[in-house]
This record gives structure tokens, C-alpha cells and sequence, in this order.
């Protein structure tokens, strides 16, 4: 059966508090150096410098103003039989596709403003995705759920889907069946040599 989902509303209102608070502290950080500098510069000299800042700062606010509801009605979730979907991406569009049996992990993410709206973020892992390509390379998310409820919900039903198929594995490009295939064949070249020393007449 197919889960099909959106994120919470709320998660708008952590983008807009995260953009509110970006704006505060972009702005101590110049307001307090131009007040020291207002005490030693004419007012002429001080209004430029806080005006020639401030257009800046409304460009990019109103940017990310009108991207926060683009982004919110880009994210589609979608649980399938076999799958997870993960869609995303205002201008670039961005398609994950997990199996279930590769999921290797599932971690539950929440900061101190996402506790506070009740939205949390389940991020999915897999053998052999990583942020490089040796052996002590550092596990990312493969797909990322953002901005739901009940994810502890999500979660649950996720897991129970990962235990109820066979686990694959993947790291260094190679199949479980490999592995399985691998052992046979040993066992067979074991009751081979086995049968053979056992034809052979024993010596006085």
C-alpha cells in the first residue's frame, strides 16, 4: 500500500524564524562596528555606509521570502512497496529513490526551533553511500524527509517495511547473493576434496 505525504505547514514558519534570526545576527554584526565608527565619522559618512548595506540585506530577504513556499510545495514522500521517493527542488528538480533493502539506518534530527514547531527530520542511510570513496569515508543521508509530525510514525512504518524484505547489501559494489554464491562454492570444493581423500586406498 502506497504512502503519499507532504510536510507540515510549520515548516515554513522554522524557515521564516531561521531567516528572522539570520537577519538579526547579520545585522549586529555590522550595526555594532558602524555605531563605534558613527562616534568618529561626520553623520554624512555613517548614513552611507548603514544605506549602501541595507539594500543588500532586503535583496536577499525578499529572495528567500518567495523560495520558502517554492521549496515547501516542491517536497513530495512517498512510501511505496518496495520504495522510498523523496522529490524536491524549486529550479533543479531532485529525485531519490531508496529500496527498502538497503536502508541501513534511520536517525530521527531535531534542533531546539524544530522541537519547538514539533516537526523533526528522518534521515534515511545505505550501505555504501558515502561522502567519499575509501574505506573511512563519513555516512551520509541518502534521502532526507523533512519537515513532518509524526515522524517517529514515518519511522515506524519504514522500519517495519525494511524487516519484512531481504536486506541487501552494497558496500564496495558487491551483492549478498555474491557473498552467499562465494560460500557455496567453497563448501562444494570442500565435499569434493572430502569425497576424494576418502576414495583413496588407505596406505600401510
Amino acid at each position: 500500500m502506497n504512502e503519499s505525504f507532504k510536510p507540515h505547514d510549520d515548516l515554513k514558519k522554522l524557515y521564516y524564524t531561521y531567516l528572522a534570526l539570520a537577519c538579526i545576527i547579520f545585522y549586529l554584526s555590522w550595526a555594532i562596528p558602524v555605531g563605534i565608527l558613527a562616534l568618529s565619522l561626520s553623520p554624512i559618512v555613517t548614513t552611507y555606509v548603514i544605506s549602501s548595506l541595507f539594500p543588500p540585506l532586503v535583496a536577499v530577504v525578499v529572495f528567500v521570502c518567495f523560495w520558502i513556499p517554492k521549496f515547501h510545495a516542491s517536497l513530495t514522500y512517498l512510501l511505496t512497496e518496495s520504495d522510498i521517493i523523496v522529490e524536491k527542488g524549486v529550479w533543479w528538480k531532485h529525485k531519490s529513490i531508496v529500496p527498502y533493502n538497503r536502508v541501513t539506518n534511520l536517525d530521527v534530527i531535531q534542533g531546539p526551533l524544530s522541537r519547538h514547531f514539533g516537526l523533526g527530520k528522518i534521515s534515511i542511510q545505505t550501505a555504501g553511500f558515502s561522502s567519499g570513496g575509501g574505506s573511512g569515508s563519513t555516512k551520509i543521508a541518502e534521502a532526507v524527509i523533512l519537515g513532518t509530525k509524526n515522524f517517529e510514525e514515518i519511522k515506524n512504518l519504514v522500519m517495519n517495511r525494511v524487516r519484512h524484505l531481504r536486506p541487501m547489501a552494497v558496500e564496495a559494489g558487491i551483492e549478498a547473493s555474491t557473498f552467499e554464491n562465494f560460500s557455496l562454492q567453497i563448501l562444494e570444493e570442500i565435499k569434493k576434496i572430502r569425497e576424494t581423500l576418502q576414495k583413496r586406498p588407505a596406505t600401510a
